[in-house]
């Protein structure tokens, strides 16, 4: 995007515990509660940023990444939005990365 920006899809909103997610293998990628063990997931507590995805990435899990030390996890590339608003699931948002 302009100047560095990026559009980030918001999955789990600033303040909330679902843990939420782009569904990669549903038709149309809804964003729906993540399930483990026929459970849904959620967080300890409520996550302190909007949290979300940069759309039409993909973290290669057969890819080491020599910064963090760790494989993909076959899903978009996962991003915060760090503002003081709470963004609601499904918003598209310009954000700028930092490295």
């Amino acid at each position: 995007g302009e100047n560095g920006s990026y559009n980030m899809v918001v999955e789990i909103p600033k303040m909330t515990k679902a843990k939420m997610e782009v569904a990669t293998k549903e038709e149309g990628n809804p964003i729906a509660q993540d399930i483990k063990k026929g459970k849904l997931r959620d967080y300890h507590g409520p996550i302190f940023w909007n949290y979300g995805c940069l759309p039409q990435t993909w973290e290669d899990p057969t890819v080491m990444n020599k910064d963090v030390n760790c494989k993909g996890d076959n899903d978009p590339v996962d991003v915060v939005e760090i503002g003081s608003e709470v963004l609601a699931t499904g918003t598209v948002t310009k954000v700028s990365a930092y490295l």
